[in-house]
């Protein structure tokens, strides 16, 4: 029997690892008598597959929707959903051709845009994120200025953009993209990001966005419900996080009545699985996070262990949450990254946490020192509950913007990272 997602998850991989093997072995040119044997094999491995998928649609819809439903919406249905002022921008890069097709919509425009993929574009997409990793501006010139050319070809001058990226540029943080030329003698506080023309927003698919929009938001009430473990047992060989205690601490004032905070010991992982998370509208967890790329299901949020727990949340237990956030922040470590699957994307914590029920989720796309975590978090946080109707887009580009204005921070290796994943 299938058990909500993750043994969905765990019972598909099974299944597409049987159909591997014996595609494999009937690759391999083996007898007549054998062949046969493997071809009825397979044919039922197949058929359970396909069973498999049927059962997932009928008894866990929200997770068939965010794995299995390739269904596309309308350009119509799509532009009902977009506001003024606002672009979607998705793209298919076709390998074997070579090309990029880039999908512009406005509430009243939609375009389409087909681009050759330079042959140097994986190197131009690591060349690009190294460059703001390690701080090298020589490096960003040469790969930001030929990729903000090829991406953002016919992106319109909105205020809030959604991207959906295709494979590989699901890792590119596009805020940090050039928006216009720059000149030579510029540097990582003079670059023309592209966050400072537009916010910036992710999301898996246009169907995703379709469905979602569906979904009513959480309570009005501004709660919050943030953790941070500070500290972490040997085993795991994880730094201490002494800035966290300070962060979540600072943005719970913000909050008045409606934050709980959960520090050290008490930030465990029992807790987190005990169902209390879904009273709460936003969700801050101030911690380390990793992403297995060779096993998405390894992936993992680090927090306290009890005596019924280890401490780490795989991303298969985060499928069985159950919350009801519109907004889930992961103040950690590489939490935005994954493993790169064709036609799904890159596969990490973000989408166990789109079916546990957060509607958008931030993350982060490689280590950040925790000192400025907590200056962009709070930051975020007071331009969020300052705003008559919250948006977590804009929120989030002012408090960029504001680390590209003090010197200290300034550095795209600082804001650059945090991406938004889902917001409305």
């Amino acid at each position: 029997p299938v058990c909500r997602a993750a043994g969905g998850w765990f019972a598909e991989k099974q299944l597409k690892a049987n159909m591997a093997l014996l595609s494999q072995k009937l690759s391999q040119k083996p007898g007549a008598g054998e062949e046969s044997v493997l071809r009825e094999k397979l044919f039922a491995v197949n058929g359970e597959y396909q069973a498999f998928v049927k059962k997932l649609e009928k008894d866990y819809p929200d997770y068939f929707n965010l794995k299995f439903n390739r269904a596309s919406p309308s350009i119509e249905q799509l532009q009902k959903l977009i506001r003024p002022n606002q672009a979607v921008v998705s793209y298919f890069i076709a390998e074997k051709g070579r090309r990029l097709y880039t999908f512009v919509l406005t509430q009243k425009t939609f375009h389409l845009y087909n681009s050759t993929l330079p042959e140097n574009f994986e190197k131009l997409i690591k060349g690009f994120t190294n460059s703001l990793y390690y701080i090298t501006p020589d490096v960003y010139r040469e790969s930001a200025g030929k990729l903000g050319t090829l991406l953002l070809r016919g992106v319109p001058k909105v205020a809030e953009i959604i991207f959906i990226p295709s494979g590989r540029l699901g890792t590119v943080p596009f805020e940090a993209l050039p928006c216009k030329k720059f000149k030579e003698d510029s540097n990582f506080e003079t670059f023309p990001y592209l966050i400072t023309r537009s916010a910036v927003s992710y999301e898996f698919s246009a169907g995703l966005l379709l469905q979602k929009s569906n979904h009513a938001l959480a309570s009005n009430q501004a709660s919050i419900f943030l953790a941070a473990p500070v500290t972490f047992p040997e085993k795991d060989g994880l730094d201490d996080l002494p800035a966290t205690q300070q962060e979540v601490q600072t943005i719970s004032g913000l909050f008045a009545s409606g934050a709980k905070v959960v520090l050290g010991k008490d930030a465990n992982e029992s807790l987190i699985k005990s169902g209390n998370l879904a009273d709460y509208r936003y969700l801050h967890f101030a911690t380390h996070g990793i992403v297995d790329e060779a096993s998405p299901e390894l992936s993992r949020i680090y927090l306290q262990s009890s005596e019924s727990d280890d401490g780490n949340v795989f991303s298969g237990e985060i499928f069985n949450l159950k919350l009801n956030a519109d907004l889930c922040v992961l103040s950690a470590c590489q939490t935005g990254l994954g493993k790169y699957s064709k036609g799904e994307g890159v596969i990490g914590l973000s989408r166990a946490l789109v079916y546990a029920g957060a509607r958008s989720i931030m993350v982060s796309y490689w280590s950040v020192a925790d000192t400025s975590t907590a200056e962009l978090m709070l930051d975020f946080y007071q331009i969020l509950l300052s705003q008559p109707v919250p948006n977590s887009r804009l929120a989030l580009q002012q408090a960029k913007v504001n680390m590209l204005k003090k010197k200290k921070f300034a550095s795209a290796y600082y804001w650059a990272p945090f991406v938004l994943i889902g917001a409305q």
